[in-house]
């Protein structure tokens, strides 16, 4: 006789009863625009001016809403609207029109170019909306969008983030502003009131592709070093040209010296050149000296590596590009001998400012902010005249957030991002 022992102790199925009176409710397999939007209610105004934005004039009050990024001015993000409401207190005639106007400024001075043109300020954004209003009642509310783009030489260009920079009468802002303007008709003549606010607009940015966070391993089984610093498709290098500082002409020591030396110092970054703010980029200095190989350890011992912020006012007109430099960050630098005699690789990473403190913007024809990352290799002050200087840069751009951020608020919060508020370290008071 055989015993089944398996089936024997396998546990009985529970059982379950249905409830026929419940429904069971119907899934799928995408979500519905409900299930992926935070529904937002708009904030309820109180009036209160020490929680809320109240700008008033004789006839009119302005209420943009509470305070709630803790900042002097109304702030506002990517895709943000200008929620509020105006009142008319005191109105003895009736309302003919009511209208908003946004407008982005970009003021420059340059001490160096003498009654420029480019000394001045440029409208490079003016947005009019009407504003629905019943002459029946007291107060109207207002939805204005705030544009994300602005048009110049008939393309689309990105609205830069509020800023301001200014160093020995070298002035650099931008500025937005919103302009209410009520208009009244009597029987004599037409009145017109106007109130002008000025807020920040400060958007987020990402990178479009994620970006390398740590470089490839080279290889070593190249025949002609430094090439073997080119790497996979993400990865580019760039040589570090040799200059003599001397106003003199070279003698025929030192050109040939520059000849020889043109392709012994490579930058190897990751390519596209797109970081984060606080983000830390990685790079690698490969410096090949077959036939001198004291002189690539005495190179490697004065290396400079730097993050700056680039300000510039665009040259036009004959004049060049004016432009000033901060310092953003310094390198950290690690040494890597032991590849060949005369080969020292040198690897580093350097941080990309403070986190969502940094972002490069762009007014095609007229001001910019660039990132730039400065090699300098200088050999020994008695040196100077033997040996030359290797300078090199490469631009970068620095987007406020990580990659995929932005795109996740767009869908999360209604097409609509919470500003960089990081970003407003650099930016003038308002109120």
């Amino acid at each position: 006789m055989t015993v089944d022992v398996v089936s024997s102790l396998e546990p009985s199925l529970p059982e379950y009863e249905l409830d026929d009176t419940h429904t069971l409710p119907a899934y799928s397999a995408q979500a519905g625009s409900t299930e992926c939007l935070l529904q937002f209610e708009p904030a309820r105004r109180t009036g209160c001016p020490a929680c809320e934005w109240i700008f008033e004039t004789k006839r009119m009050k302005v209420n943009l809403g509470r305070k709630a990024w803790k900042l002097n001015s109304p702030t506002y993000g990517l895709n943000a609207t200008i929620d509020g409401s105006i009142q008319f207190p005191d109105l003895t005639h009736p309302l003919d029109s009511l209208h908003a106007t946004i407008e982005g400024r970009l003021r420059m001075a340059c001490p160096e170019r003498r009654a420029s043109m480019e000394d001045g300020t440029f409208v490079f954004l003016r947005y009019t909306v009407p504003i629905e209003f019943n002459p029946d009642l007291p107060e109207s509310t207002f939805t204005v969008p705030i544009p994300s783009t602005f048009k110049h030489a008939g393309k689309s260009i990105p609205c830069p983030p509020s800023f301001f920079f200014t160093e020995s009468n070298y002035i650099l802002e931008v500025s937005y502003q919103i302009r209410f303007d009520a208009v009244w008709k009597t029987k004599r003549r037409r009145k017109v009131e106007s109130r002008l606010v000025g807020f920040y607009y400060l958007p987020k940015t990402s990178p479009v592709i994620p970006p390398i966070c740590v470089l490839p391993p080279a290889s070593r089984h190249r025949e002609n070093p430094p090439l073997f610093l080119q790497g996979p498709d993400r990865m580019a290098s760039f040589p570090v040209s040799p200059s003599f500082q001397t106003n003199r002409t070279l003698t025929s020591c030192q050109a040939e010296s520059l000849k020889r030396l043109s392709n012994s110092i490579y930058l190897s970054i990751p390519i596209p050149r797109v970081f984060t703010a606080g983000q830390e980029i990685p790079f690698m200095v490969s410096l090949s000296f077959n036939d001198d190989p004291c002189l690539a350890e005495i190179l490697c011992e004065n290396i400079a590596i730097h993050l700056y912020r680039r300000v510039g006012i665009a040259g036009r007109g004959g004049h060049s590009a004016s432009e000033r430099n901060t310092v953003v960050s310094s390198a950290v630098l690690r040494k890597n001998s032991g590849w060949a005699e005369g080969v020292v690789v040198i690897k580093g990473s350097i941080r990309a400012g403070d986190a969502g403190a940094e972002c490069g913007w762009s007014i095609p024809n007229y001001a910019y902010v660039k990132y730039v990352l400065r090699v300098s290799i200088r050999p020994p002050a008695s040196l100077l005249n033997h040996v030359p200087t290797f300078v090199h840069e490469e631009e970068f751009g620095v987007c406020t957030s990580s990659w995929g951020v932005v795109d996740r608020e767009l869908v999360s919060g209604g097409g609509k991002t919470t500003p960089a508020v990081a970003l407003s370290g650099s930016v003038r008071r308002i109120y």
